[in-house]
């Protein structure tokens, strides 16, 4: 593995993994609506603002705008509006949803054996994945759980919207002789916040003006990280690894959250570890080293060279 992707991979992890920490220092001010308009607000601006200094354009043809817009509504309107439309969704079980999340990288390559291409993931990526979910089980025992509940198809109808996601990005940044539009990471990442602020400003009504927002220096500071970071040049990132080495690979991050997240809740909150709890961690990182190893045959994603310019909301599938 490269030192530029083990870095991106590890700033994607560290960051999203400790988005549960900043969120809830933004939670004293905000509700739920008005954390999501504002904090994709403020990606937006970032971005558009680097974007500008990088001279980059935005695209201009209305059918690339139309996949951007299915990108955003598939990654964060849709986990949204069913949670709103199921009525017993918010209450779903912490665990099964960490699940879901974690499930992301094998609805990726279920979507991918759909698409007969799977020749594009090789088996150790498969079986790194594999393994890494089995890891997320025992980290999070969600045995009882209630899986046969309107919150679980909300959370699984999210993960494989989620996971088709990512296959279009890694589409709309492929190569034009396979089909893609050769977008950069910074384009991509740049869109999506700016159609966020539209998908968010319409589910504003839905409580944001229940009460009046808060603002303190601490949550003005929360609000920055997971704006103009988790949501900007953390996504970015996470938009160049999926052009470097396809959606599977890239989606292995998702496995190092739940290990950052805890080991972010030992540090800040005093939470003991189980026996089963570092079990289930070590298996995630067994199974992140079979997935992210360089691989002796031909490796994930298409060789690219490098772009020109560096490289999400809270939902019932990912935290961004």
């Amino acid at each position: 593995m490269r030192f530029d992707s083990a870095a991106r991979f590890a700033a994607v992890a560290l960051l999203w993994g400790s988005s549960y920490f900043w969120i809830k220092i933004v939670f004293e001010g905000l509700n739920s609506a008005q954390f999501s308009f504002f904090r994709i607000l403020v990606g937006a601006v970032a971005m558009l603002g680097i974007l500008l200094f990088s001279r980059a354009r935005l695209p201009r043809r209305a059918g690339v705008w139309a996949q951007l817009v299915l990108i955003a509504f598939l990654a964060n309107a849709l986990p949204v509006l069913l949670v709103e439309v199921v009525d017993d969704a918010v209450g779903a079980d912490a665990g099964m949803v960490s699940v879901f999340n974690a499930s992301v990288p094998l609805c990726v390559v279920l979507l991918y054996l759909a698409a007969r291409r799977a020749d594009r993931i090789p088996a150790r990526v498969t079986a790194g994945l594999v393994v890494g979910f089995a890891g997320v089980l025992v980290l999070y025992a969600p045995w009882g759980a209630e899986w046969l509940s309107a919150g679980a198809a909300v959370n699984a109808v999210a993960a494989v919207a989620y996971g088709w996601s990512m296959l279009l990005m890694e589409k709309l940044m492929g190569p034009a002789e396979e089909g893609g539009r050769s977008m950069t990471p910074l384009v991509l990442a740049t869109t999506q916040a700016v159609i966020g602020v539209g998908w968010a400003g319409i589910n504003l009504p839905n409580g944001g003006f229940d009460s009046s927002p808060h603002f303190s220096a601490s949550i003005i500071g929360a609000l920055l990280v997971l704006g103009v970071l988790n949501t900007g040049l953390i996504y970015m990132c996470f938009a160049w690894l999926i052009r470097e080495e396809g959606a599977a690979k890239a989606s292995s991050v998702m496995y190092a959250v739940p290990v950052v997240l805890t080991l972010g809740m030992v540090l800040l909150e005093d939470y003991t570890l189980g026996t089963r709890e570092v079990l289930g961690m070590a298996v995630i990182v067994v199974g992140l080293v079979l997935a992210r190893l360089p691989q002796r045959s031909a490796s994930v994603g298409r060789t690219r060279p490098a772009p020109d310019a560096a490289p999400a909301a809270k939902s019932p599938a990912a935290v961004r």
